[in-house]
């Protein structure tokens, strides 16, 4: 049997989908089915006798049905299909801005802000509110550095948790000529370590307390779209593209005479 068929077949009614997760919680007669899902009584006999013929589901010997291990991983996957379309359409916009997106681990789950014409800071505020102000550790990839990125930084600089920050060299160079007075102050903090990469950085990450934050940039440097998340595949997925970027940066106290101009 064609297994666009059996798609079509389970995703035609919204009540074949309810007996099948039904079933998943336990062996059930057609009348208990009846019961559980409010669906007629010839719908469920419907839905059991196709089920049947692909092997879904069987007698149990006793007037109930019972999936098969086929049927448990239709189930599987059908729910999995559906937190896909889930974060597919809670993350949509997100999805459109980040430029490493075809990369994620998807699905993952967290909460996302994104930037519009009338609240087009709604990336920063977001990322700012949930901060935590004194994590441990912090790790980050920032392709942009300005006065108003470095501020956001303030209250885990002033909490003494240990930073490292990678940054694009050219991103670094501009910052010094554009910024003296704030790169100073971000250098010489004695807990913040840069380091800077010949790389350029598609897009930001900010891994800190078990979390995680992905940020999307516009060709001016804006801000357009933050995702945090807790989700464990997402941290992984993080950390690895950290550790790939960080393996092959240099610390900005070796290049300090090359990137500052003064």
């Amino acid at each position: 049997m064609d297994a666009r068929e059996g798609i079509e077949f389970l995703a035609a009614s919204t009540g074949r989908v309810a007996v099948l997760r039904t079933l998943d919680e336990a062996p059930r007669t057609p009348s208990d089915l009846q019961d559980a899902t409010g669906a007629s009584r010839s719908a469920v006999h419907r839905s059991l006798a196709g089920f049947e013929e692909r092997g879904w589901v069987h007698k149990a010997g006793d007037a109930r049905y019972e999936l098969t291990a086929a049927g448990q991983h239709v189930v599987e996957q059908d729910e999995r299909l559906a937190r896909v379309v889930d974060r597919s359409d809670r993350f949509s916009e997100f999805l459109a801005e980040f430029e490493r997106a075809d990369d994620l681990p998807f699905p993952f789950d967290g909460e996302v802000a994104v930037g519009t014409r009338t609240q087009p800071q709604a990336a920063t505020e977001f990322f700012v509110d949930r901060l935590p102000e004194a994590p441990e550790r912090l790790r980050g990839l920032c392709p942009v550095l300005t006065p108003q990125f470095v501020r956001s930084f303030e209250p885990v600089v002033s909490a003494g948790t240990d930073i490292e920050l990678v940054h694009h060299e050219p991103t670094v160079r501009q910052a010094f000529e554009a910024y003296p007075e704030t790169m100073e102050l971000a250098v010489n903090a004695p807990n913040v370590t840069t380091v800077v990469t010949e790389d350029p950085l598609a897009a930001g990450l900010t891994l800190c307390d078990g979390a995680v934050f992905l940020g999307a940039f516009g060709g001016r440097g804006e801000f357009r779209a933050c995702l945090h998340s807790t989700d464990e595949s997402l941290r992984t997925w993080g950390e690895g593209w950290y550790t790939e970027v960080v393996s092959g940066a240099t610390p900005l106290t070796d290049q300090r005479a090359e990137l500052d101009p003064a």
